[in-house]
């Protein structure tokens, strides 16, 4: 029998200092116990999610947090119960972290955090660490090389080289682009240019089988991402192995002039439902930012508002 209960209120937080991020190790009595967890906890009756993770970090580790950036939800059900998770990223706290309640604490790099065995609910937060918050998309018609498209932002970003076939020119613009500190994600037809650093952007257009036997030919692809606009894509690509989507069109937009835009209610509600970090597509600039984040999404993606 299907789980009707209502979801279970959890916020968590990637804590971070000095490049590095604390784990919390649960108790080996407690459910799903000896696993490792970003620390946070359920919802108090009429709390918002920042005071609920702000006050379950006091008593767990005897900080307080100074503020804490919106990252993305994640609908889990275990059967028994159905929990949503709401993921935030701090960086700055008061406070020197323990274990208040008896629990290990420890700090780890980023990479070794991936090394690490989490409750399943957790390897989207595990796998979203590190993704930038900005994906510019290249179009030709901008009239830009790609090597200096890549290179022109001092944001760190995720970069989608669309459009551009496999080629020295490719090559070249990956390799400034991985140099200034970016990421890079290929379509299927760009993968002869793979390399460390780079991530795959799979389409309506591929087949799941040819996707999922090309992708475990390489050497540890991150980010995967992929494009929605309604639920029947989400069903349809969810044994796909997206680490974040792109929801388009949110605004109108002269590249998809003919279709009827999402809008921000639309928006959020398809970000909240899809389990990973959602980029908002679509008429989007770089101060659009914090209206993503009001509405349940992780980044901002788009083309002309980004040059």
């Amino acid at each position: 029998m299907p789980n009707t209960e209502p979801e279970i209120q959890v916020a968590c937080a990637l804590i971070w200092r000095n490049g590095q991020i604390l784990l919390s190790k649960r108790h080996q009595s407690a459910h799903q116990g000896g696993l490792w967890e970003f620390p946070g906890g359920k919802f108090e009756t009429g709390e918002d999610p920042k005071s609920c993770l702000n006050r379950e970090l006091e008593e767990e580790l005897g900080i307080r947090m100074q503020d804490a950036a919106f990252m993305f939800q994640i609908p889990w059900d275990y059967g028994d119960k159905a929990i949503r998770l709401w993921v935030y990223e701090v960086f700055v706290f008061e406070g020197e972290p323990r274990g208040l309640e008896g629990q290990a604490v420890q700090w780890f790099s980023a990479d070794a955090v991936k090394t690490l065995q989490f409750p399943q609910a957790n390897d989207a937060i595990v796998r979203a660490i590190g993704l930038p918050r900005m994906l510019r998309i290249y179009d030709s018609s901008l009239m830009v090389e790609p090597v200096i498209w890549g290179t022109q932002t001092e944001d760190r970003c995720l970069l989608y080289f669309r459009g551009l076939p496999p080629s020295v020119e490719l090559d070249t613009a990956i390799d400034a682009a991985l140099s200034c500190g970016h990421q890079v994600i290929l379509t299927l037809d760009q993968l002869l240019c793979f390399r460390s650093g780079c991530g795959v952007h799979l389409r309506k257009t591929d087949h799941l089988a040819d996707a999922l036997d090309q992708l475990d030919q390489l050497n540890d692809p991150w980010p995967i991402t992929a494009g929605i606009r309604h639920e029947r894509d989400i069903e349809r690509q969810r044994m796909w192995p997206s680490d974040a989507l792109l929801i388009s069109p949110v605004r109108e937009t002269p590249s998809h002039g003919d279709m009827q835009p999402l809008g921000w209610e639309r928006f959020s509600q398809l970000a909240r439902n899809v389990g990973v970090p959602a980029y908002a597509l679509g008429g989007m600039t770089r101060e659009d930012q914090s209206i993503v984040t009001e509405h349940a999404g992780f980044g901002v993606a788009g083309i002309r508002g980004f040059q």
